[in-house]
């Protein structure tokens, strides 16, 4: 059986423990009263977030919606070695050190190709993600910010961009890439303003990136100070080509590193409470 939703169910298939119902956020689908399988309400067609549980948690595959056939879904790691993700986690670095050059194409594709699969808020997917991709415009970045830079050094008093980063004024002054500190690419994640949770849906993409990039071997490095370059040059943050309505949320550069940790850091302990 079929509706708009191209939501069908294969009777041979089924096996009637509606998992697909309770999972359903919205309680869109019931069991039909006449032939006793799942399938949509009418009149809460409307309700649907595209969040595809109803294909997800089908544990015999007997449900498609949106035309999307459940064998050709990735399978789970029925298993996940939870060190193994610890370990990730534990090693995560912050890198600052990168060799001049691409990403190869393979890498690059599968970092992009993992984006479909963050976190929104509300299901929302409404994210957009800008890669500079190829090194050489990422030197025209650097280029473009090398010079705002040094004019504004030559302005009594200096600009807020520049006031805020004292720390970093030597570096600058001698050319040094404290702002974008190398990397040969970038990403930045740009949000629609009403969206439901514009503020948080570009980090909650950026970590999920960040973790796979790594795994990849793949260096990365949340970068406030590449944030503020970019709302500062707004020559620069036209180039990202950001649709109408978005704002961009926040970047993380990336890429190969000339560096190799060897050993996870030892952090402090962290202020955990139980609220009781």
């Amino acid at each position: 059986m079929m509706n708009q939703f191209q939501f069908f169910v294969d009777d041979s298939r089924c096996v009637k423990c509606g998992a697909c119902i309770r999972d359903c956020a919205v309680e869109m689908l019931e069991f039909d009263p006449d032939r006793e399988f799942p399938h949509v309400i009418p009149g809460t067609e409307e309700n649907c977030t595209h969040c595809q549980h109803c294909l997800a948690v089908c544990p015999v595959g007997a449900l498609e919606i949106f035309g999307r056939d459940p064998e050709e879904s990735l399978p789970p790691d029925s298993n996940p070695d939870p060190e193994e993700i610890l370990s990730l986690i534990a090693n995560r670095r912050s890198f600052r050190n990168y060799r001049h050059e691409n990403l190869d194409a393979v890498t690059l594709d599968k970092l992009k190709d993992m984006l479909k699969f963050v976190p929104t808020g509300v299901n929302d997917h409404s994210l957009y993600f800008a890669f500079v991709d190829d090194v050489t415009v990422m030197d025209e970045f650097r280029k473009c910010v090398s010079d705002g830079v040094s004019a504004m050094f030559r302005q009594d008093p200096l600009p807020p961009f520049l006031a805020r980063m004292s720390r970093y004024h030597k570096q600058l002054r001698s050319g040094k890439d404290v702002i974008f500190r190398g990397a040969p690419h970038m990403l930045v994640v740009a949000a629609k303003v009403d969206s439901p949770t514009p503020a948080v849906d570009p980090v909650i993409a950026l970590s999920y990136f960040e973790l796979y990039a790594q795994s990849l071997g793949v260096g990365t490095l949340w970068c406030g100070l590449a944030m503020a370059a970019l709302n500062e040059f707004p020559e620069l943050m036209a180039r990202l080509q950001l649709p109408d309505g978005y704002r961009a949320g926040y970047c993380m550069l990336f890429g190969p590193s000339d560096l190799c940790y060897h050993r996870a850091v030892q952090p402090d302990p962290v202020r955990i409470a139980s609220v009781r």
